[in-house]
Order: structure tokens, then sequence, then C-alpha cells
């Protein structure tokens, strides 16, 4: 394995077979601005010898990675892979002279690949489209494809049928659905999205074209995804959002387990992430918004669970913040979900704040223990996570919302939140930092520029501050007619649009009042870091109180245990100076 990888997963192929997904930053070229995070499976034995790449050999050694789809399958000792492919001569022709840029026109394709985890060599089962995007597997083979052409508006499912590809489901209004599996009976495949409803549901597209049915849906919460059985690939369930994130269950002998081991764990949080082929066990997830994981071999025959591991074990027994799902109202009238985390056996008023909008920004926090708001709140803050709109979960329209209102809408939705807590006196109002990464970390600089006499202290974690900047880079690391572009000029808007410009927080530079403190990965291939090095000299030609931390070798996700501790530091300091609060 690379030295400068990082472990992002581990999946056993077979009791003799390991799977670790790792991944790691590259530049296309010496003079490139651009990095690129490059995911590889490598296969390792359980009794030692050499690790062997899966699949990334020949052309395919060009691309980011490739997606594992089926660990077991009726060959043993193989998977199922997609990647990107190059196949110049079937489809460079046939799409012509469309505009250049992205890979629909250049002959690269997402194809479908056997792999034997004992050889890393691949033997390529299907041939993708120019747009082709997803591939649906089951018993070693492909039974559809899922197409989005962006330009069109246009997502399709095509089932296969002999040498042919079915179409049997059709959207042209930009819906996407996320597609997951085949029933029991092999006659639909599983699917969530809102296809013309309020709410995303649960469906079946039946494979023989007769059009989607509800399979699953909530009246106040969307379905948020769908999980599958480790070994069929069927699905069990589906979460349903909401501030109270809930399983319901398709499978009654999974919903059964699922009771019984909540029921042995005093009603904490369970989930399985792994079990035996036969069932008899399992390895359980287990806490609370206020406890660390603890994870259990539990043995159904034997009625027994052992710890195997833990997420914080020196916090054990230590008291943790306590969590409180509220809501609040903003200032044109709408309900907005949040979390509130408050510091153990703390004063219930006049507390200091720390505001942490989500990344995403389509994306939500949960109701799980979460890291950065229980050091904070151990510090002696309280924290806000509020569920702005244009958060997922809590409907269509409340998503949507959130599409072009960067600065807009899903920042005032924040700034209300903070302002509900000074209403109810719980907060001092003198003492509010607004701390973010990612999207969060454009909300924090955009928080201190735009509603500067709010916030004592502002922190950004490999955060946004130019709009068109941020779109001229997804244009050119994957061209102009990339889904990535496609996404992110609907989402934030046009490069162009005054109003985009505007929304940019390092233009508002010299509006900012607070200390601000940039945190930045250097090798950061989602947000690059000349986000963070534009933000840090304009608040230095504005005379602003600035302080930039840029982390050697760390990623967006910060994924080095090191690195976060660094993180966790630097925080404790930068608070602790612009907050004054109580010693814990």
């Amino acid at each position: 394995m690379p030295g400068d990888s990082r472990l992002r997963n581990l999946v056993w192929a077979d009791d003799e077979t390991l799977l670790m997904e790792v991944s790691s930053a590259y530049s296309a070229g010496p003079r490139s601005q651009h990095q690129y995070e490059a995911a590889r499976i490598i296969a390792a034995d359980a009794d030692g010898g050499d690790m062997r790449m899966l699949l990334m050999d020949g052309t395919r050694s060009l691309v980011t990675g490739a997606d594992l789809l089926a660990v077991r399958t009726p060959e043993p000792k193989t998977v199922l892979m997609a990647s990107l492919d190059f196949a110049p001569t079937r489809y460079t022709k046939e799409i012509g002279s469309r505009l250049r840029g992205g890979r629909k026109d250049d002959g690269w394709v997402l194809s479908l690949f056997e792999v034997d985890t004992r050889t890393g060599k691949g033997r390529r089962l299907e041939t993708g489209g120019p747009y082709t995007t997803d591939w649906i597997v089951d018993d070693g083979q492909a039974i559809a494809r899922v197409e989005w052409e962006p330009e069109r508006k246009l997502f399709r499912i095509l089932r296969k049928n002999g040498q042919a590809w079915d179409e049997i489901h059709r959207q042209e209004d930009g819906e996407r659905l996320a597609v997951y599996g085949s029933t029991k009976d092999k006659s639909a495949l599983v699917a969530v999205g809102a296809i013309g409803r309020k709410r995303t549901a649960a469906w079946t597209i039946p494979v023989d074209g007769s059009g989607p049915r509800i399979l699953l849906d909530d009246p106040d919460y969307d379905v948020e995804s769908v999980i599958l059985d480790e070994y069929t690939r069927t699905p069990i369930g589906a979460w349903i959002g909401g501030s109270r994130s809930e399983m319901r269950w398709f499978d009654s002998d999974a919903e059964a387990r699922h009771k019984a081991l909540t029921k042995s764990f005093g009603g904490q949080t369970v989930a399985v992430i792994a079990q035996a082929n036969d069932r008899s066990r399992v390895i359980a997830r287990v806490s609370t918004p206020s406890t660390p994981a603890i994870y259990y071999l539990v043995d159904f025959v034997k009625g027994k669970a052992d710890i195997v591991g833990e997420d914080y074990p020196v916090l054990a027994n230590v008291p943790m913040g306590e969590v409180r799902v509220i809501s609040y109202r903003s200032r044109d009238g709408v309900n907005i979900p949040g979390y509130l985390t408050l510091p153990a056996s703390a004063q219930q008023l006049n507390l200091p704040l720390v505001v942490m909008p989500h990344g995403g920004p389509e994306s939500r926090d949960d109701l799980v223990f979460d890291w950065w708001a229980q050091f904070m709140a151990s510090r002696g803050y309280a924290v806000l996570q509020p569920q702005f709109r244009g958060s997922t979960g809590f409907g269509e329209a409340f998503r949507l919302a959130g599409y072009r209102q960067w600065g807009g809408i899903m920042q005032n939705d924040v700034t209300d939140g903070v302002k509900a807590l000074i209403d109810q006196g719980l907060v001092d109002p003198r003492r509010i930092c607004i701390v973010g990464a990612s999207y969060g970390g454009y909300a924090a600089l955009a928080g201190a520029a735009f509603t500067p006499d709010l916030y004592a202290c502002a922190v950004s974690v490999n955060g946004i501050s130019d709009l068109p900047g941020m779109l001229g880079n997804a244009e050119k690391r994957g061209g102009e007619e990339s889904n990535a572009l496609a996404y992110w000029g609907q989402h934030i808007g046009s490069a162009h649009d005054p109003a985009v410009i505007a929304n940019s927080p390092f233009r508002a530079a010299e509006r900012v009042q607070a200390p601000v403190l940039l945190i930045h990965g250097v090798n950061d291939t989602v947000v690059p870091i000349m986000q963070s090095q534009l933000m840090a000299k304009a608040l230095g030609d504005a005379g602003r109180k600035c302080t930039f931390v840029q982390l050697e070798g760390e990623d967006h996700w910060l994924s080095r245990s090191a690195t976060r501790i660094r993180l966790l530091n630097e925080l404790d300091v930068f608070l602790a100076r612009y907050l004054k609060a109580p010693a814990q």
C-alpha cells in the first residue's frame, strides 16, 4: 500500500481475503494547479503474502478510482467493480463534434468488470454509454444501468434484456433517483426519489416498464436512503429523515433482530455493521448522541455480547454534553430544525455559543455523537447545529429552497437560529463564534462578512471564499460538460451573476470585524487551498485579524488522527481567546 495512502474502508470479500479501500492525492502534472483524489482497492490475504491492487492496470491506471459493487458473486474469488474505461472507437464517432471537455465526448465511459481478487486482473462484462453513471448488479452480472444527461435534465434506467437495453424509467425534470438493487423476486428495482411528490419516497421500478410504484413513504419526512442485505444485496430497510431519523423495515427477520438488539442495549442507537452468513452473530455499533460508539460482537446462539472496539475509549464514563432537538422560526415564518449541545453540568443561561453549520450544503447533521460539537461543549460552549433550508431529509421544497441561495436564505436561517437563542436568554450575544467546514466554512466566512455585528470570531476549515472561483475550478477539473459543473452551476448559479460574485466573502473582507481563523488541508481535492489563500490575503490587505493554518499532507476530510488533534488544539486556543468560556 502506498505510504501516503489513507485507509477509507475495510471489506471482507470472503473468509480469506480482505479488501482495503484507500485513496491519495496527486497532481495531473508538475505545472498543474489542480489535485485529484485517486481511490484504489487493494486485496490482502488474511494469512499474509503480497497485496494486489484491483483492476487499475493499463489505461485505467490513469483514472481516479473504481467502485466496488459486489463482493460476493457466484464465481469464487471474484468481485464486481465499475470504473471509467477508454472506449474511443465506439463512442467518439457516435458523439461527433459536441462541445469539448468532460468525459462524455472523449471516449471515457463507465464500464463493469469482473475482477479476480487473487491477481487483481479484470475482465470487462459491460461497456457503458457516454452518459452511464451507475450499474445495478445481481448474481454476478449487470441487470440494469443508470444514465444521466445534465444538459437535457434527462435521467433514465435501462434494463438488460439479452444483448439489448430496454428503458424502464425516464424523467426529464432534472431529478436523479438513487437506485439500490432489485427486490427479492427480481421483478423490480428499488430507488429513492421524489418523482413529482413533495417528499422523497422509496419506489419499486418494475423491470417490465409498467411504471414506478411507492414502496415506502412518510407524510412528514423524506425517505433518505435504503440499506441492503450484506450477502444478498436486496433492500431490507430505509431511513426516514426528520430531526430524529428512524429505520423502517422491508424485511421482517432483519426488523426482529434489530428490535431484539435495541431492547438488549437499553434503547440506545444500534446499527448492525457486519454479520455472519447464517445471521447467528453480528457486529453491533451502540451509541447515543452523548456517548461515543462501542462495538460489540453479539452471539445470538450463546446469548452474549463482547466489546470488540470503542471509538473513544478514554471518554468512557466521562460526562458529555446534552444534545437537544430544537426548532425555531425563520424571518419569513418557516420552521427550521436544529440540534443544540449544552455543556455538561453548565449553567443554562448566558452561555458562550458556537454555531456550526454543516457542509454540503445538500446534506444534514444527525442525532448522533458528534466529536466536533462534543469537544466544544467540553470547553464550556453551547453548540448550535442549524438544519437550514437546503438541508436534506425535510422534504423536497426545503432542500430545493437552498438552490442559488449561498449568502441568501441558507445564511439567513443560520443567523435566525443564533438570534432565537439570544432572544431566549440562553446565550451571551457578545460571545458567539461561527465555525464550519467545507460549505460550513463558507457560511462561517459569510457570517463574518455579511453579519459582522453578530459574531465575536469565525473559523473556516477547508471553506469556500470565492464562488466564481469554485465554479471555475469545477470546470477546469472536469470539463465544461462534466456532471460536477452542471450540479454546482445549478446550486450556486452562474459565475457571471452579480449576486454570486457579491456573495463571495473574500470580496467583502473589508466588512469583516471579527478575528478569523482559516484552516486548510494542502492536499484538499474538493475545495482547493487557494480558496483560503485568497481569503487570507484579502483580510490581510483590509487590515483584519486573520490566522491561517495550512495542514501539510492533509485532505478535505481531515483523515489523519494527528491532524484532527491539531485542529481541536487550534480551535481550543482560538475560541478561548475570543469567547472566554468558563473553565471546564
